[in-house]
This record gives C-alpha cells, structure tokens and sequence, in this order.
C-alpha cells in the first residue's frame, strides 16, 4: 500500500531525473548550434519541425559538404514551435525542478498546502511525460 508521501517523493524523483536528462540532451543540442554544427537532427530536437522540407524552408539549405544548417541561435529561437517547447525549454524544465525539490521538503505538509502541491506536481508531471512523448515521436522520423 502506498502513502500519499511516498508517492509525491517518487512522482518528485521521477521529474527531477526527466528534468537533469532533458537539461542535458538539450544543452547539447544548442552547443552544436553554438558551434556552428546544426543539423537536421539537432534543429528538429530543439524547434520542433520535424519536416525536413520545411527546415530548409525556415533555414535555407545546409551546406552540400557536411549536411549543416549556417544558423545563429537567435533564428532558431524564433523557429521554436510548440513541440519545440515540450522537447525541453529552460525555464519549464526549471520550473517543474522546483515543484519537485519543494515537494521533497518536509515542511510542506505543516503547511496544509498538500491539495496545491499535488496540483503542481500533476502539471510538471504531465509536462514531463509529453514532452518524452514528443521526444519519441521526432525519434522515430530520423
């Protein structure tokens, strides 16, 4: 049987652990487009736009030699689509890691706010699971 705490805690882990793996795929797709090694694969991950022809249409063509999209990362901010903010955005991700460790708190429940806690660890979990559902769903067009 398990207690309303054990399964906040495991529902808090379990987002802080999507948190720290999408903090991670992500920061390594905007250093490729830092360094100037964007790809259809990292342009897609971190718009959303998983149509190759509309990725040239929004970018332009990538250079014949080795398939790299010449973008800055302000043009491929202003190309984040909605998938693009569910495959990881930095300040949904970092809310969703707060809900979670105030969560781990053990004060929270002196305060009677449970009901309100619950209520955000819902969201930051459902935020969470679309977005690896989204992360599937551009995984299976490469």
């Amino acid at each position: 049987m398990s207690t309303p705490a054990f399964t906040q805690a495991a529902a808090a882990i379990a987002i802080l652990l999507s948190v720290i793996v999408r903090w991670i795929r992500s920061g390594a797709s905007w250093q490729a487009i830092d360094e100037g090694r964007a790809t259809a694969d990292v342009l897609r991950d971190v718009t959303g736009i998983t149509n190759y022809e509309k990725l040239q249409d929004v970018f332009g063509p990538p250079r014949l030699e080795d398939g790299v999209f010449p973008v800055s990362r302000r043009d491929v901010e202003k190309q984040k689509s909605g998938i693009g903010y569910l495959m990881g955005d930095k300040w949904l991700d970092g809310a969703s890691a707060i809900i979670a460790l105030f969560s781990l708190l053990p004060i929270w429940p002196m305060w009677g706010t449970r009901a309100w806690l619950d209520t955000l660890l819902i969201f930051a979990s459902i935020y969470q699971v679309c977005g690896w559902l989204a992360a599937s769903r551009l995984i299976g067009r490469n």
